[in-house]
């Protein structure tokens, strides 16, 4: 989550009011973006994945404005990889993907 400039680890077991906020992104050798000092919690099933992700959204800045009472007031990128293999050939073919789920502070809009 990155809040007022600083970022947050929102799958800690740390709450984000006893964080410092000093997550840097940096890069990798290989060219990858990745944020230093970040959780990277594994999910061996759909609902441990979605467990994860709940929790994370429950840990954002929210506050009430004119236009939404629950407004995240942050913006949150939430990354899953995905490794999927075959549970029948002995020959496993892995497919690796990665899926970002983005929300971005202050997107409300009045129809």
């Amino acid at each position: 989550e990155s809040y007022n400039e600083l970022m947050f680890d929102l799958l800690t077991d740390v709450g984000v009011s006893e964080q410092s906020g000093d997550l840097h992104v940096v890069e990798d050798a290989k060219g990858s973006i990745q944020v230093k000092g970040l959780s990277n919690p594994i999910a061996s099933s759909e609902e441990e994945a979605l467990h994860l992700f709940f929790q994370g959204d429950t840990n954002r800045h929210v506050a009430e404005h004119a236009l939404n009472k629950g407004s995240t007031r942050s913006h949150c990128v939430f990354t899953i990889h995905i490794e999927c293999r075959s549970r029948v050939e002995s020959n496993e073919k892995v497919i690796f993907s990665k899926m970002n789920l983005v929300d971005l502070a202050g997107s409300e809009r009045v129809k």
